[in-house]
């Protein structure tokens, strides 16, 4: 398979997406009575939870991504996967500051859930591809 693009600016995408995930977060309920926001999606509130692996995965794979050309391919998975399981602790926090809203331990295992299989599609989508060794 083709190497991913990694322009310079590939740096600022999982900040951006980060940002997004937050403000995502961040939207009130109203009361206990009104509908949050993802009641829309007419999803159960457990698949809602699973939500936060696709989620997750691809804030893991965005970070690997903009990693990998900094660093060993280890390290890179390893930091990749502390700032997005981090993150989701402090987003967790962060929501349950917001009224009508509450933070989960479970959503923060579902973000490491989600995280390591982001960073298992990014081995197996980069296999092969011959790439610079930064462990020097």
């Amino acid at each position: 398979m083709q190497r991913l693009p990694n322009k310079p600016l590939s740096s600022i995408v999982p900040l951006i997406y980060m940002v997004l995930i937050l403000i995502g977060a961040s939207v009130p309920a109203d009361s206990d009575s009104e509908p949050h926001l993802l009641e829309f999606l007419l999803l159960p509130p457990t698949f809602q939870n699973l939500l936060h692996i696709p989620v997750y995965g691809l804030l893991a794979f965005l970070w690997r991504w903009t990693l990998d050309r900094h660093m060993s391919s280890r390290a890179a998975f390893i930091l990749a996967l502390l700032i997005t399981v981090c993150f989701g602790a402090f987003q967790e926090w962060v929501q349950s500051l917001v009224p009508g809203r509450f933070g989960s331990v479970n959503d923060v295992f579902f973000d490491a859930i989600g995280a390591v299989l982001g960073l298992w599609v990014f081995s197996r989508l980069t296999r092969g591809n011959n790439h610079p060794d930064h462990s020097q």
